[in-house]
């Protein structure tokens, strides 16, 4: 709530003109991109929460966009989410695949016979596409069955094609997850978070002074969307 007190009626009126274009600042494009900023912030956090809870109830449908053993771990995904745009208050997102690091496991009962053990550095984003893989064996690699858990040892310059690495449930499923996720919860979670209401309070306590306009409400703005947004670019 904002308060006056004046005497002059002229002064009066010339008070009011600034807080109306202060209030105005709202809903500038400006106001909108702050909000947008923040927005991506709130939701980055709140969507890496809900994967890693989709991961570990489905791991067949995201094993594969988390490192080996770390499934559901922030510290262990393979992916990034990015803020590419802002303009006017449209929010552009981009998500992009990480490499693997961490050797492909090898089950206990067969571990004494490898020698040597690889890395599936774009597992992430083969697996995603569903796309057939093909290589020729350098050294003596182990497959296992998914059926029946057989062994089967296949030594080097063996001409390898994979039809679907991660298999049929993991093609497409993150894509889809996240394009999902981001429709239906991003104006839940801005609602929820405040900062709307946060928004309105700043300014109408800059407001409140003598002689404060446009410029002191920008600056409760500025300062109020940024303690959301945090300067976050990426998660």
């Amino acid at each position: 709530m904002i308060s006056l007190q004046f005497k002059n009626i002229d002064a009066l009126y010339k008070e009011l003109d600034k807080k109306v274009i202060g209030i105005g600042e709202l809903m500038k494009p400006s106001t909108k991109n702050e909000v947008s900023k923040a927005l991506f912030t709130l939701t980055g956090k709140k969507f890496l929460k809900d994967i890693a809870i989709a991961a570990r109830l489905d791991p067949q449908k995201f094993f594969h966009v988390f490192e080996w053993g770390q499934l559901g771990s922030p510290s262990g995904k393979l992916f990034i989410i990015k803020r590419t745009r802002v303009v006017n208050g449209n929010l552009s997102i981009n998500f992009a695949f990480t490499k693997s690091k961490k050797n492909v496991p090898v089950p206990a009962r067969i571990r004494n016979k490898v020698k040597k053990r690889s890395v599936f550095a774009n597992k992430a984003e083969v697996m995603e596409s569903g796309k057939p893989v093909s290589f020729t064996t350098k050294q003596t690699i182990v497959f296992l069955s998914k059926k029946n858990g057989n062994v089967r040892f296949v030594g080097p310059g063996v001409l390898i094609n994979i039809q679907n690495p991660g298999g049929k449930r993991t093609t497409g499923s993150f894509a889809k997850y996240a394009n999902t996720w981001y429709l239906k919860k991003s104006n839940i979670v801005l609602n929820s978070s405040g900062l709307i209401n946060a928004l309105g309070k700043s300014v109408s306590s800059a407001l409140n002074k003598k002689g404060a306009g446009p410029e002191e409400a920008r600056i409760a703005i500025s300062n109020t969307a940024q303690k959301y947004s945090q300067g976050v670019t990426e998660f």
